[in-house]
């Protein structure tokens, strides 16, 4: 029997452009088979791509190059609401609830800093959700998982839609959830903290399932994928550079700069240290420990180069509202640019993260091909 393949994609906001590019070039590389990947999984904006997969996935090639094309086609516009008035509505909230919240029994409600209506519009129109059922039913699809981060519990659940065959599960931090996707999942997913507002699925709220998901290979590995591509939007450290910045003369950091910092660690270091936990697990299976246990090859694609830095110089060809908003936060060309990278939705930075996770991809053909193969 053919082994399971299973695509994970996790990662905050813009950064997510980087994926589209990646998988257009898998396609490519793998070429037009059944099923080029079995499993899906996605949090944050990997929960959109993931999707948009899912829902197309009856034909790699069409659905690889419209994921794409799409990207192409976001703009900030789509996808929050930067009209002056709806701005001025959440900050006059955010001004009255600092000021009076301490006034009322539960204090301010405000909790977050932009309207995503029309990425909701945006995803409604460009994603039939009903489509991931009928590609399951007929085999396109062995499953699909969504994580979000509970507000009430403070736990990771994985929305998961798929087989018959596959069963629930529970961890301590975290437990599965069976249920028809729809549009309130995957925004639930991409729900960036603090700046994107709380999805409500059933009577609970939902932010990105980044926030609590430490483990982001787990789902798709309960799906049932017996191989893993990773597609991760942060690129190796070298080791020598981080230890002379933590210690070189820095000026007090803007408020932007530690917002960035601390999305950084809630996208980015999980995926990193579970690849390294399920590799050291391998090499320990391959040695003869863990008997029970059968390994779970993983390849991973990250960036040649940093993201954040490529958002250099960006700010002037985003929209005035936004830049207002930013520049309120300590972000301009050179400062903040970590933040920045997770909320320029502009071709002019998208463009050229597709080109570069097709790019890195197709560099590692021999590794892809070899890897399928295996």
């Amino acid at each position: 029997m053919d082994k399971k393949c299973g695509l994970v994609m996790t990662g905050g906001g813009a950064r997510a452009a980087y994926q589209a590019g990646a998988t257009r070039a898998l396609f490519e590389i793998i070429g037009a088979r059944k099923n080029l990947f079995d499993v899906l999984t996605g949090n944050s904006a990997g929960a959109i791509n993931s999707t948009y997969l899912a829902a197309n996935c009856e034909n790699w090639d069409v659905s690889t190059h419209n994921l794409s094309e799409l990207w192409t086609r976001v703009t900030p516009q789509s996808i929050y609401d930067l009209r002056t008035r709806a701005v001025s509505d959440i900050g006059l909230r955010w001004i009255s609830g600092t000021i009076f919240g301490g006034m009322t029994p539960k204090g301010s409600s405000v909790n977050h800093l932009l309207d995503t209506t029309p990425l909701r519009k945006l995803a409604e129109r460009e994603i039939d959700f009903r489509d991931i059922e009928t590609n399951v039913r007929r085999g396109n699809l062995h499953g699909i998982a969504l994580s979000a981060t509970n507000y009430n519990s403070g736990t990771n659940v994985v929305f998961y839609q798929g087989q018959e065959e596959i069963a629930d599960w529970i961890r301590t931090d975290r437990f599965s959830s069976r249920t028809e996707l729809k549009v309130e999942h995957m925004l639930a997913s991409a729900s960036i903290p603090f700046f994107f507002p709380p999805v409500q699925i059933g009577q609970s709220f939902y932010g990105d399932g980044c926030i609590r998901q430490t483990t982001p290979l787990s789902p798709a590995i309960h799906l049932g994928a017996d191989k893993l591509i990773a597609i991760g939007v942060r690129h190796a450290h070298d080791k020598e550079r981080m230890r002379n910045l933590s210690f070189s003369p820095f000026s007090t950091p803007t408020m932007g700069q530690v917002i960035g910092i601390m999305l950084n660690s809630i996208f980015m270091d999980s995926l990193e240290a579970d690849v390294e936990r399920v590799r050291r697990l391998n090499e320990l299976i391959a040695g003869g420990a863990h008997k029970d246990l059968k390994p779970i090859p993983i390849l991973m694609i990250r960036p040649s180069r940093d993201l954040g830095k490529m958002t250099i110089n960006l700010t002037p060809e985003l929209p005035l509202m936004l830049r207002y908003l930013l520049k309120g936060i300590g972000v301009s060309d050179t400062e903040g640019l970590d933040l920045l990278s997770y909320l320029a939705f502009d071709i002019t930075y998208t463009k050229p993260l597709m080109e570069l996770g097709y790019d890195d991809t197709y560099k590692k053909k021999d590794e892809v091909l070899k890897f399928i193969d295996a």
